[in-house]
């Protein structure tokens, strides 16, 4: 079933890197790793194996860890990365089920919270190097809430109604919360067929900009709060809106800029390549092997490399959804 928010990928290291190599390159590729009577194994031959982009992901990877853990140490509290790991594995139905999870993607639980911890790391570089003031954050968030009455995908959805009948069902609930808008909840949680949010009350939360359905986001964004929408008709079927109070906005606020950050990334990996370079520069980095700092700068630092890999990524993504068939507005 197809999903009312778009697919909007974490733009971190993890998402971008192999991390198909554990050892970074050495001084010299003349470098003996096994020795043996009938030969020796140097470190050129596991490269010319492996390939220098892998290496160049890996290690990077791992220069990349050490330097944003050095500097951002006493900013990420990494016990509580733990217990939302340990969260995640309950949810997942325990410690094994979890672990076979992962491991159909080739990670263990150990990797998964490097990652987990390399992502909070990365939020903090961001945060550091783009720039987003209040006012945006005010003017690229709204709070709301919906009601969605699913029009059918095909024959053989049972959920859906059909156009005529959906149309016709959105405009009567939408008379009835027009005429009452302290019932949007109640009816909401009766009525909506997005299990989701129909649970609590209808409400989606905060929303940024570039996150939603596109004639979702523009009717949203058009309500003052309190106010409610005409039917709004998407792909998904038709929607009744409500711009809800941002009472708990400064609250919120943090979480927000981190969305709003990402958001912008995606669009423009060049702050992200950026924040990379300075760090760097910070480090005084320096590679030894020319082939991986070649490697390196052709493909992680460079911005439309990254935008190739997005777009991999969220068709992979997409089709991942489709065939799982994910709900509404989850």
């Amino acid at each position: 079933m197809k999903t009312l928010k778009k697919v909007i990928l974490p733009v971190t290291a993890s998402a971008l890197l192999l991390g198909a190599c554990g050892n970074s390159a050495t001084d010299s590729k003349e470098d003996t790793i096994i020795s043996s009577k009938a030969g020796d194994v140097k470190v050129e031959d596991v490269m010319n194996k492996i390939g220098d982009e892998q290496i160049a992901n890996s290690s990077f990877s791992i220069l990349l860890n050490k330097l944003l853990a050095d500097k951002y140490k006493d900013e990420v509290n990494t016990k509580d990365i733990d217990k939302e790991v340990e969260k995640e594995q309950k949810q997942y139905g325990g410690k094994d089920q979890f672990e076979s999870m992962l491991k159909q993607q080739k990670m263990s639980l150990g990797d998964y919270k490097e990652q987990k911890k390399l992502q909070a790391y990365q939020k903090e570089l961001l945060n550091d190097k783009v720039d987003i003031s209040d006012k945006e954050i005010k003017e690229d968030t709204k709070k709301g809430s919906h009601i969605l009455i699913k029009v059918k995908e095909n024959k053989d959805d049972k959920e859906g109604l059909s156009d005529k009948d959906a149309k016709a069902k959105a405009e009567k609930i939408q008379k009835q919360v027009e005429k009452d808008p302290d019932k949007f909840g109640e009816i909401a949680k009766k009525e909506s067929m997005d299990k989701s949010s129909a649970k609590k009350d209808g409400s989606l939360g905060y929303v940024t900009k570039g996150q939603m359905e596109d004639k979702f986001e523009k009717a949203l964004f058009k309500l003052k709060e309190g106010d409610i929408s005409d039917v709004v008709k998407t792909d998904y079927g038709y929607h009744i809106i409500k711009a809800d109070k941002q009472d708990d906005f400064d609250k919120e606020k943090g979480k927000l800029k981190a969305q709003l950050i990402q958001s912008k990334v995606q669009k423009e990996p060049k702050l992200l390549t950026d924040a990379y370079k300075e760090l760097l520069d910070e480090y005084k980095v320096d590679y030894k092997d020319r082939d991986i700092k070649k490697a390196i700068e052709d493909s992680i630092l460079d911005p439309e490399k990254i935008k190739q890999q997005q777009q991999q990524q969220q068709q992979q993504q997409m089709m991942q959804q489709s065939g799982a068939g994910m709900s509404t507005g989850q």
